[in-house]
């Protein structure tokens, strides 16, 4: 008779078990899942803070109206500000996080800043606008 030995595959999912154990390779799991977790629980936070506030007259406080009466906000559009501005930021941990631009390279980041920057340009249009209309497209109230 022929001897033949047998080979025993040493390697599952990449990984030989004899250097991991089946503990190591599912633990590193939650470290992946992790950070999810915390940017999900964060957002979770952050809606409530801006539940919160919806609640909070800013108009009210000299400060929020010396603040936003420079760029010409005024009554609930400070309100409004506000609101934009904590939905903004939970706009960029999406974007971070969950759509991974926080791993991407220029080619994503340039086209992106411009589109950042004629937004920008366009709310300050808006202000400008808002703040300095021109007397026959106002409206009145009757």
């Amino acid at each position: 008779m022929s001897e033949h030995t047998a080979t025993k595959p040493t390697e599952t999912h990449g990984h030989a078990h004899d250097e991991h154990s089946h503990e190591e390779h599912h633990g590193s799991m939650l470290s992946h899942v992790k950070p999810y977790l915390i940017i999900g629980a964060a957002l979770f936070v952050f809606t409530l803070i801006t539940v919160g506030l919806s609640y909070f007259d800013f108009a009210e406080y000299s400060l929020f109206r010396k603040l936003f009466g420079i760029i010409g906000v005024h009554g609930m559009g400070i309100n409004i500000t506000v609101g934009l501005i904590v939905a903004t930021f939970k706009v960029c941990l999406v974007g971070a996080w969950f759509m991974h631009l926080k791993q991407e390279g220029s080619t994503i980041w340039k086209p992106l800043g411009l589109t950042l920057f004629f937004c920008f340009c366009l709310l300050m249009l808006f202000l400008l606008a808002h703040s300095d209309p021109i007397p026959s497209t106002s409206f009145t109230q009757h």
